[in-house]
């Protein structure tokens, strides 16, 4: 709407420059005649017949005009006294006129049957017939009229097409300025269902077997360490979906922070692989790590150490007896890559572009098994374009998953 409104003010302002400059031309030759007649000598009372001397084109002056424009002599009782002069067809339709002396000397308009002309009136101090009180000079301006219709026309219909195609263009703009809006109100939207869904389910069991409890007051605690145990689980289970939470809110709202620091990679590693490897041996799957020669990036310890705690812990909770997991570190120009892989059962193709969704999750019964919440991996994915790096997960040559992380040094 406000396009249109600003096309028809813009239109009437060059219909009006148009108008003005198709009238000046026309103004302008009224007031040369004018001026042109003022510049004549006067003419004696014996008139021109007694002035041998004067010469032709003097006389001419007084007696012509320029292209297009007829002189109307008028007495002072409003009578047009040269009628042969401007033809009887002309004399016909300017003998409707009614002679108008309010302003003399100002170019004005006036319409005589279906046309229009444009004239000037001042008194006839210099004319050839005496008689003459005043002179008018008058061209027609019906050409400029039609030429001024045609235009406003055209801008009409410019301004229409204008007018629907700014509608348009506001709907399309309109449509794509809202996209990552809606698109942001549909992710909030299904991450507070499935963050309640989330809740919910523990929330359940917990309340159940708290119910079931108080329904046997005089029962030991040993006999009941099931539920117990059950309860405390889904207590943790919720403790981390909660701490989940905190880190995605403040992902949301860029407030956390990095720490950066020089780190030895290998050291770092090494440090932090070391319980992985006891917890791999003990449920006999094999742990391989392949480590670059010693380099030193700048890194935030804790939050590195916490993307590799979840891709760690998501190839331990797949994998079974007898299967492999390994860790890769290299160094590739400015950039420090590692990658992670297992042999487990890893993630179907067509859900390989979600697994950093938030609450994805491939199988939520084995999930739940595993204490999964479908919220690690989008946690390392905010971590590691955090530190302007890039995590994805590539094609495996066998079975299971392979994470690649790429993090610039510096």
């Amino acid at each position: 709407m406000t396009f249109a409104i600003i096309f028809l003010i813009f239109g009437l302002i060059i219909y009006q420059q148009v108008q003005n400059s198709l009238y000046s031309s026309v103004n302008s030759e009224l007031l040369k005649q004018k001026e042109r007649l003022d510049n004549v000598p006067p003419v004696s009372k014996e008139g021109i017949e007694n002035q041998p001397d004067l010469p032709k084109n003097m006389e001419q002056k007084r007696q012509g005009s320029g292209p297009g424009v007829l002189p109307v002599e008028w007495d002072k009782n409003g009578k047009i006294l040269n009628q042969d002069a401007i033809g009887e067809l002309n004399y016909a339709l300017f003998n409707q006129l009614t002679l108008d002396t309010t302003k003399l000397g100002t170019v004005k308009s006036v319409s005589v049957g279906e046309s229009s002309y444009r004239y000037i009136v001042f008194k006839a101090k210099n004319s050839i017939n005496q008689d003459a009180a005043y002179i008018q000079f008058i061209i027609s301006v019906k050409a400029e009229e039609q030429l001024a219709a045609s235009f406003g026309e055209i801008l009409i219909v410019c301004s229409i097409v204008f007018w629907i195609f700014s509608i348009l263009a506001s709907y399309v703009l309109a449509r794509k300025s809202m996209r990552p809006i809606l698109l942001s109100w549909q992710k909030q939207t299904e991450f507070v269902e499935n963050a309640s869904h989330e809740l919910r389910t523990p929330l359940t069991i917990i309340q159940n077997k708290l119910e079931g409890l108080l329904t046997k007051p005089n029962e030991r605690i040993v006999d009941e360490i099931e539920p117990i145990a059950l309860s405390l689980s889904e207590i943790r289970h919720l403790s981390k979906l909660t701490s989940d939470l905190l880190w995605l809110s403040r992902a949301d709202s860029n407030q956390t922070l990095l720490t950066k620091e020089p780190v030895l990679l290998n050291d770092f590693l090494a440090e932090c692989l070391a319980p992985y490897q006891e917890i791999a041996a003990s449920q006999g799957k094999y742990f391989w790590t392949k480590l670059a020669s010693p380099v030193i990036a700048e890194i935030d310890k804790t939050r590195i150490q916490q993307v590799l705690v979840i891709l760690l812990d998501n190839a331990l909770k797949y994998t079974k007896e007898k299967e492999t997991i390994g860790l890769g570190s290299f160094v590739e120009g400015n950039y420090w890559e590692l990658m992670i892989s297992d042999t487990g059962s890893g993630i179907a193709k067509e859900n390989q572009e979600r697994v950093f969704e938030r609450f994805f999750r491939e199988e939520k019964s084995r999930n739940r098994g595993t204490g999964g919440t479908g919220l690690g991996l989008p946690i390392a994915k905010w971590i590691v374009e955090l530190h302007q790096g890039k995590i994805e997960l590539v094609e495996n040559t066998s079975k299971g998953c392979l994470f690649k992380v790429r993090i610039p040094l510096t």
